[in-house]
């Protein structure tokens, strides 16, 4: 029996050891549920724009994407061409400014979503999150709602 004891506190620093090895110093209670993603330098993936799905259209080669870097620049995809431009940010309130793009033409589909996607970037005036979803909001109605991708 005093074989057995000696052991005991041995075992019990191992198991001790081993149920804290996961955590770790830099990991905290709630730190599987925080964001992994941000609003700068995450690609954005259109989901919605007015209320409605979008989904990638016959011919279309790419999806609508925006990308906003920590510099104060956006870039993205419209459906058929490429857009760039900048933006200002203070605290929830966004706005998208000088939007340039190329001029290729399209087939009238992937048009008539490009005009509706730089009309809406255009008109944003403040953003949310909703889980990993980015919500582009005109005057706290949403406009657009985009998905955060994982490269």
């Amino acid at each position: 029996m005093l074989h057995r004891l000696k052991h005991l506190p041995l075992a019990a620093a191992i198991a001790l050891a081993a149920g804290c090895a996961g955590t770790g110093d830099h990991a905290a209670p709630g730190d599987a549920l925080a964001p992994s993603y941000s609003l700068t330098n995450t690609y954005w993936k259109l989901t919605e724009l007015d209320g409605a799905k979008v989904a990638m259209a016959p011919g279309q080669e790419r999806e609508v994407r925006i990308t906003l870097s920590d510099d104060g620049k956006v870039t993205g995809f419209t459906g058929c061409n490429r857009v760039m431009g900048g933006y200002t940010l203070a605290g929830t309130a966004l706005r998208f400014t000088q939007l340039a793009g190329t001029r290729m033409a399209c087939p009238p589909p992937l048009m008539q979503l490009e005009s509706a996607v730089l009309a809406n970037l255009s008109s944003v005036t403040g953003y949310r999150f909703e889980g990993e979803y980015l919500i582009l909001l005109k005057d706290g109605a949403p406009v657009a709602r985009f998905e955060s991708v994982y490269l």
